[in-house]
């Protein structure tokens, strides 16, 4: 019953106390109800892949790299997602600015070289001007050859996070996450 209510339709994957909730108001009762939902969500892998990070260790405050408004931007690409929307598009280029915390997103069939290169020249310079610097992942369709072309002729520095650490680009994944949730 707990695996039923908890991946099943109403609401999947909350927390052990609104699960056993949820379970009691149907009708059923246990002793250990809500002792028996904390351990099984502790055990969800989704749940734990997912799920916000509440008990983390504090870490040390850095300051902003970003000295004024658009001088910094990261990208990062959500996708693909199931089912598609209503005009067939599977992904979405998330591109924000460090400073302001400004998020301009776009969707796409698919990412390609030529889509990425198209969207930091008219969603970023075209309407905030010339960025000093651009953050993405390590995505092939992140780095290639058209933004490295396009990042030398408009003197951009292009950086990567480090593989596997997308806390590194922490302000994208932040808005990624929230992109999520709105979905």
């Amino acid at each position: 019953m707990i695996e039923e209510v908890h991946v099943g339709t109403c609401r999947p994957h909350m927390n052990g106390f609104v699960l056993a909730k949820k379970i009691l108001r149907t009708g059923y009762y246990r002793m250990t109800i809500e002792s028996d939902c904390s351990k099984f969500v502790q055990k969800c892998h989704k749940c734990q892949i997912h799920g916000d990070l509440i008990k983390v260790p504090p870490t040390e405050l850095n300051a902003m790299t970003s000295p004024w408004p658009f001088t910094a931007w990261g990208m990062d690409v959500i996708g693909p997602i199931e089912p598609a929307a209503s005009n067939k598009h599977h992904f979405i280029l998330v591109a924000i600015d460090y400073f302001t915390m400004w998020v301009e997103v776009a969707s796409y069939a698919s990412v390609t070289k030529k889509v990425v290169a198209d969207f930091v020249c008219n969603n970023i310079i075209c309407r905030f001007g010339i960025p000093e610097s651009i953050i993405t992942d390590n995505g092939a369709n992140l780095n290639n050859h058209l933004m490295k072309e396009m990042c030398a002729q408009f003197r951009i520095t292009h950086r990567n996070s480090t593989a596997y650490r997308p806390q590194m680009n922490g302000a994208v994944e932040a808005a990624n996450k929230k992109i999520k949730k709105i979905l």
